[in-house]
């Protein structure tokens, strides 16, 4: 008895294993975030996903937007939505945008988000963070089904605004055990000599900026979005497929 005991907890174990492998976690599922509507390069507007959207009611915990700068020669007008205009600006851009594709293809049967954190890191995309607020509990359960807007307009500080009430962006600092010191200081996402400074893109200093290798001299910055759903079951961190909000041109510093 005891013997065959042991072979039926034996049993039990490889069985519960196979199931965890074979795809036991992919019933843990957050929907993607539709597409926005992009206004030239200066805002954006999203409707967030209801809580009757899938996986949300018993997984979600908020909402996450990874970020990157590109200092560039050029200064364009318009909706950058061309591998030609991305090239233009600077051609990691471009770059980062192809190799991204692949986690945003709604159509794509294969994406894996479950080291959504890591591709977005290494790609040296940090998550942005507002000041005097935590985003996390900003973009949490209560702003499901509501509308987010991101804005950077004229010589304005570029905001985040859900339903009518404004945050203002900022910088991060640190991700993935990196802490870094950007300049300017104030960590606005504003046009600065000390931003498109390519001296400053290093991991001690702009670590979310990306230099220019072009010829032309450097003069505008850039930032790509990307916003994605989080979610958790027990031990297990769950991503949504992530959506490209847009490129923006950032607002000169006064």
């Amino acid at each position: 008895m005891g013997k065959k005991a042991v072979t039926g907890v034996g049993v039990f174990l490889l069985s519960l294993m196979c199931l965890l492998s074979c795809g036991l976690e992919s019933f843990y599922y957050l929907d993607y975030i539709p597409e926005g509507t992009i206004t030239d390069n200066t805002s954006a507007v999203i409707q967030l996903p209801p809580i009757s959207a899938e996986g949300y009611s018993n997984y979600f915990i908020n909402f996450t937007i990874f970020y990157r700068i590109y200092i560039s020669g050029e200064g364009l007008s318009g909706t950058i939505n061309t591998s030609t205009l991305r090239n233009l600006i600077n051609s990691a851009l471009n770059s980062d945008f192809q190799s991204l594709y692949s986690l945003t293809d709604i159509t794509s049967t294969t994406v894996n988000t479950s080291n959504l954190e890591n591709t977005f890191f290494n790609r040296r995309y940090f998550k942005l963070v507002l000041e005097e607020e935590d985003i996390g509990k900003v973009l949490g359960r209560d702003s499901l089904g509501k509308t987010l807007g991101i804005r950077f307009p004229g010589n304005e500080i570029p905001t985040l605004i859900l339903d009518g009430v404004s945050y203002t962006l900022k910088r991060a600092n640190s991700g993935q055990n990196i802490i870094f010191s950007p300049e300017p200081e104030n960590r606005y996402f504003l046009n600065h000599s000390d931003l498109n400074n390519p001296a400053y893109v290093t991991n001690e200093i702009n670590a979310d900026v990306a230099a220019n290798t072009r010829t032309t001299p450097v003069r505008y910055t850039y930032v790509s979005m990307y916003i994605a759903a989080i979610g958790g079951e027990f031990i297990t961190t769950i991503f949504s497929q992530p959506t490209h909000i847009g490129i923006f041109r950032l607002p000169e510093a006064n």
